[in-house]
């Protein structure tokens, strides 16, 4: 084996008169590159569930229906509880159960002048004639009392009368209504009551 001398590197000669050279600055880390992102679409709603929504909409119809029905008869009552002074849309079937109230400055075509019970014969029904003769006998005399204006002399008024049903009747029920309305059954805007 033969020595062979090391292959020579040369040295950095230093010379005291030259500074040495400054060491490269350390490579940095790639930059990231700032790229504005999409804008981001907030998250689907998520779907209404069906069964929630139908209850809302059902709840809603019964409360539209009863909104309209209280409306509907919110001034509505009995014809059996008429009293005196009570102005009212005459109804216009033939068996009355309920009338619609108006206070008396609204438009109306009936006003409750007098209230009284038969006292003709003792019939077991209620007979037609019996009750229009009653009635004749006992509402006309009253009429002027109320409107201060004898019957004869008010051609633009006349009166009507409501009583029992049969089953009414059989069951003692013998009150009879009488109230008045125009002849021509145009509404009346004010009350027929003297002053």
């Amino acid at each position: 084996m033969t020595d062979q001398p090391a292959p020579l590197t040369p040295e950095p000669t230093t010379n005291p008169e030259m500074p040495a050279a400054p060491e490269p600055p350390p490579m940095a880390p790639p930059a990231a590159i700032e790229m504005p992102l999409p804008p981001v679409a907030p998250p689907p709603a998520a779907p209404a569930k069906r069964g929630g929504m139908r209850a809302v909409i059902v709840v809603g119809i019964i409360v539209a229906f009863l909104a309209v029905v209280l409306y509907m008869v919110k001034d509505s009552g009995a014809a059996d509880d008429l009293k005196v002074g009570d102005c009212f849309d005459i109804p216009t079937a033939e068996t009355i159960k309920t009338v619609t109230h108006h206070p008396c400055t609204e438009a109306h075509t009936g006003e409750v002048f007098h209230v009284v019970e038969f006292s003709g014969s003792d019939m077991s029904t209620p007979l037609t004639f019996v009750i229009e003769s009653f009635a004749d006998t006992t509402c006309t005399p009253i009429f002027a009392t109320y409107t201060g204006i004898a019957f004869d002399d008010a051609p633009d008024l006349t009166f009507g009368w409501f009583y029992p049903t049969v089953e009414s009747w059989q069951a003692g029920d013998r009150t009879i209504t009488c109230y008045i309305t125009r002849v021509d059954h145009a509404p009346m805007t004010s009350s027929v009551k003297k002053a």
